[in-house]
């Protein structure tokens, strides 16, 4: 048994649960510090309360700690370490897998597996060139790094710069394996008919033609996703090319006043949906033909929303401060600009324009960051950790 130790249930995590109980049915439970994300909490950066709409806790084994102290997810104190090491000591799991260092749960089962002996995995969206940092402070991270990961067994890394951050923190190739980020698509097995069906309602829903490019803006609006980018990019367009072009904002935040009145400079080519849950996200990038993620370095590790686009096929913009542009950068219908480059975005738009909608143009390279191949990566580790004991991931 594996014990997997997440803060919070969340939604691109949850599958790669189900899925690895489909695969090893017995071998690992999740103990979760609390489920605000399924009772629903207020989350800042949405500027509202929010629960999501999926399945997050059905279909593989898990403990709810309850382990909050006030607001849950406010920062390190927010989630303690209470009944962890009663709860491992009783079950001594053959190994620990920590999801992140963020609270102080995390430590308190870091510092317990020490104490009682068992192997520590982690699999966390740690980079180096999510933020711009002063020198001491980049090296005072870089020392609290190599001082936690000499105490890691194993770690899965999730990306190009998750594993470069590693290795550079003293995380030896050998113990290390790729689970990269991805995410449960609704589209897996749908016709192209029934995609076009549902690309066709949602665009007419917003006075969208056949010939017009949607771009699609999805997440919080705030200044971390810089989403007024977008804007400032469109108005580098000639009158002509702006008229083959519209912008759906999925998502709410603070920013969202400031962005209505930038819009209204465009006559009606930029609409507002609000806050849309997970169970019809599929639909809007379904919709859209270009995703746009300008975020600045201010901590954007990875960027889902990329996947989900590229899942749907959409074509995709993304700033060099987009942790996946490592992975995805070289794609055909990729652009990766500089952050808050307006001038490349406009750029980017004018290319990506001219290629014709296609659902599954990358397919068969998503294939890679499928939440089945990430639950076999860590399938693999079950059944290593169960047969070899604690040198198994060594």
């Amino acid at each position: 048994m594996v014990f997997i130790v997440d803060s919070h249930p969340v939604q691109y995590k949850a599958p790669v649960y189900q899925e690895l109980a489909r695969l090893r049915e017995g071998g690992f439970k999740v103990l979760y510090a609390t489920d605000c994300s399924v009772r629903g909490h207020r989350d800042a950066g949405f500027g509202q309360k929010v629960a999501w709409d999926i399945p997050l806790l059905e279909g593989y084994p898990h403990v709810i700690l309850g382990n909050e102290r006030g607001e849950p997810l406010a920062g390190f104190r927010s989630l303690t370490g209470r009944g962890i090491g009663a709860l491992l000591r009783r079950e001594r799991p053959e190994a620990v897998l920590i999801s992140q260092f963020l609270y102080e749960a995390d430590l308190v089962t870091y510092i317990w597996c020490h104490f009682l002996g068992i192997p520590v995995w982690i699999r966390h969206e740690t980079q180096d060139e999510a933020f711009v940092r002063p020198g001491w402070k980049s090296a005072l991270r870089r020392v609290v790094y190599r001082l936690i990961y000499r105490g890691v067994d194993h770690a899965f890394y999730i990306g190009e710069l998750n594993r470069e951050h590693l290795i550079a923190s003293g995380m030896a190739p050998g113990r290390m394996s790729r689970a990269a980020y991805c995410v449960r698509t609704r589209l897996d097995g749908m016709s192209d008919a029934e995609k076009q069906r549902i690309r066709d309602t949602l665009r007419g829903e917003h006075s969208v033609a056949a010939d017009e490019v949607l771009l699609l803006f999805s997440g919080k609006l705030i200044e971390k996703k810089n989403p007024r980018l977008i804007l400032e990019a469109m108005e580098l367009l000639t009158p002509g090319e702006l008229g083959r072009f519209k912008v759906l904002y999925v998502g709410s935040g603070a920013m969202e006043d400031e962005l209505r009145e930038m819009a209204g400079r465009f006559a009606g080519r930029v609409e507002f949906a609000g806050f849309v849950n997970q169970s019809r996200m599929h639909e809007y990038y379904l919709a859209a033909d270009v995703l746009i993620l300008p975020s600045r370095r201010a901590g954007e590790t990875w960027g889902l929303v990329v996947n989900e686009a590229l899942h749907a096929g959409c074509g995709v913009v993304m700033t060099d401060a987009v942790g996946c542009h490592r992975e995805f950068g070289g794609w055909e219908r990729v652009r990766v600009i500089g952050e808050g480059n307006a001038v490349e975005c406009a750029n980017a738009l004018r290319e990506l324009s001219g290629y014709a909608r296609s659902f599954d143009w990358c397919a068969a390279r998503m294939e890679n960051y499928s939440v089945h191949a990430a639950a076999e990566a860590l399938a693999e580790a079950l059944d290593k950790a169960g047969g070899a004991g604690k040198d198994a991931l060594a």
